[in-house]
Formats: structure tokens, sequence, C-alpha cells
């Protein structure tokens, strides 16, 4: 069976990265959505920043009728940060947290990417998973999964602390992000990867590859140069293996985030990032 590729939001957002001071993409969404749809792509990634652009201009009823009449299926939004923070910080995360609330029950959306920040000296897992369960609360009562992700660079580091906070809430949407840029980053095996993750608490999973050598800081490496699936030294195709044996059965996220991608043009890169996805599965055939 051909897996369910959602092209992530930086996939086809051209010369836009996470962490600018604006991070809407220069790129019109109805021209993103025809492109993905063209290349074979189940899904679609939008940005906060997007979102609410598409909300002042198009308005989300029209932005759901181009990503419905174009064939695709399934919607993901992102990317929830300061959740667990005070002070001002937290007056914009909440700001934030409405915003991608909206934009996720006007799309239909299969689930909002929750991040924790970034951060030299991590607060106490205890306030996280206090801050995490609270939000998991507020989210169910919208009928919004969260998939919240560990980055090495944050205050959940690793994979095991997300799963520590997602395990503390018993609410139905608080959910993991499995991605192996930041598995493998964090120290995480492929071979060990589920032994440590409980399959029923993860909402979603993402590829791409990179490299054994770091470039930089760690989050300059994230946003520069990951690699094309199957391309990098992260061994893709071992992680998706594992993963379905694991017994995952939902959707994959492709999150190809590298200066090399922002440079081609809209079409060419959706279609080498969905074409060396595909290439990573077993029998998998290259069409929707």
């Amino acid at each position: 069976m051909t897996p369910q590729l959602i092209a992530s939001c930086w996939i086809s957002a051209g010369d836009a990265a996470p962490g600018r001071p604006d991070e809407r993409s220069p790129l019109p969404i109805a021209e993103r959505i025809a492109s993905i749809a063209q290349t074979g792509w189940s899904g679609v990634g939008l940005v906060h920043a997007d979102l609410v652009h598409a909300r002042d201009t198009i308005g989300y009823a029209e932005l759901s009728r181009l990503i419905r009449e174009a064939g695709i299926d399934i919607v993901e939004v992102e990317f929830l940060n300061g959740w667990w923070a005070t002070g001002a910080e937290r007056a914009e995360s909440d700001v934030h947290r409405a915003e991608l609330f909206e934009a996720a029950s006007a799309l239909g959306a299969r689930h909002i990417k929750v991040g924790a920040g970034m951060a030299d000296d991590p607060l106490p897992l205890s306030t996280i998973a206090s801050a995490f369960s609270d939000l998991a609360d507020e989210a169910a009562e919208s009928g919004i999964r969260l998939a919240l992700e560990a980055t090495p660079f944050s205050h959940l580091r690793t994979t095991q602390e997300a799963v520590k906070v997602v395990t503390q809430s018993d609410s139905p949407a608080a959910g993991l992000m499995i991605d192996i840029w930041h598995t493998y980053r964090g120290g995480l095996s492929h071979n060990d990867l589920w032994d440590v993750v409980p399959m029923e608490r993860v909402a979603a999973v993402e590829i791409d590859d990179g490299y054994k050598d770091v470039v930089g800081t760690l989050f300059e490496d994230t946003i520069n140069n990951r690699a094309y699936c199957g391309e990098g030294d992260f061994d893709t195709r071992t992680f998706i293996q594992r993963t379905l044996d694991a017994g995952y059965q939902g959707p994959w996220g492709v999150e190809i985030i590298s200066a090399e991608h922002r440079s081609l043009p809209l079409t060419e890169g959706l279609k080498r990032a969905y074409e060396t996805a595909i290439g990573c599965f077993p029998g998998a055939q290259h069409q929707r």
C-alpha cells in the first residue's frame, strides 16, 4: 500500500524558515496547494503565520475549499510554543493557541504540532508536564489532538522526556510527534525507539534525513541541513521499517528544512521530496 505523505509546512513554503522574524511563505497559498496535489501528496501542513494571513485575506472557508477540491485529505497545523511560560511569553502563546485552535477546527486538521521552545536551562519536567496536561485538556474540549515534539535544544531534549510528559496526561488529545531528525540527534537508535515510545500515544510521525556531523548550532543545523529521505546518514529506510513493524498505521509527515530545498522551484522541490520519501518505503508505488 502506498503511504499517505503530508507535505509539512516548510516543504512547500519556498524561501521561508523557522525562527525568522516573519515565517510567512512568499508563495501564494493557492499555488502551494495546487503543486502539493500535483506532485502526489495526501496532506498539507501550514504554519501559524500562513494560517493567520490566509484567514485575514481569503478566509478559512475558501482555504478549506482549495484544499479539499485539490483532493488533499489531511491537514496539519503548527507550531505552538510557550504554553508552559508566564508573563509576556505566555500572553503571546495564548494568542497563538487560540488562533491555531481556530484554524484546526475550521480546516478539520488532524493534529496541531506542539514544541517545547528553545532553552539553555530546561525547566523541570514536572512543570512542563503540568502545563501540557492543561493544554491537552483544553484541546480535547475543542476536539483537537496535539502532537508534542521533543527537540534537543528545547525544554524537552529527548524522546524519553516527551513520553513522560504525554503519558502523565490522560487526555485523548495528548499525543506525541516522533521525528527521525530529533530521535537521531537525541541519541535514540531506530532499534530502541519503539521500546521507549508507546504506539497508542503517537499522534504523528515525520521523516527526513541528515548527516552525522552537526554544522553550526543544533538549531542552525536542523533548519539548514536536512537531507532528502535516503540521501543522508540517518538510515530513513530502517526508521520507517521499524516504525511499520511497531504497528504505526497513520500518515507520514515529510519535513525537509534546508537551504538546498528552499532554493528549488516549488514543484521541483515538492516532487523531489515526495519521490525520495516514497523510495524509502518497502514496496510502495510512486503514486497516491
